[in-house]
């Protein structure tokens, strides 16, 4: 499902698909989306809101997601996620859970409650 796909009803059009999905240009960006939420799981854990052993356990699924694509980077493309965001939270999910959705909810709170800069 879209990150937005909760809010219309029946399926999306596969023209506007085609037209909305990122992922055929930013799978390039696996590895640097996979970093940044190793990072991110650190920084989270450092103040707080996951456990050590929380983010142990993110970090160990990332970095093993890291290898499994490594070894087979079609997975990404023949994924049909909307984004590459998107790939590595429904991969991490599929790893460690809810736990996988913390990681990402915990990101779009923080980054909503920010002032700008």
């Amino acid at each position: 499902m879209a990150l937005w796909g909760g809010r219309f009803q029946g399926e999306t059009s596969a023209l506007f698909k085609l037209f909305n999905d990122s992922l055929p240009v930013d799978y390039r960006l696996f590895e640097q989306d996979v970093v940044g939420s190793i990072a991110w799981a650190d920084a989270i854990a450092s103040v707080g809101i996951i456990t050590a052993q929380e983010c142990t356990d993110l970090k160990a699924a990332l970095n093993e997601l890291l290898v499994e694509v490594g070894n087979d980077p079609q997975a990404i493309i023949s994924n049909g996620a909307e984004d590459i965001h998107s790939f590595v939270e429904q991969k991490l999910i599929a790893k460690v859970g809810d736990l996988g959705k913390k990681l990402h909810t915990e990101a779009v709170h923080v980054m909503t409650k920010s002032p700008p800069i």
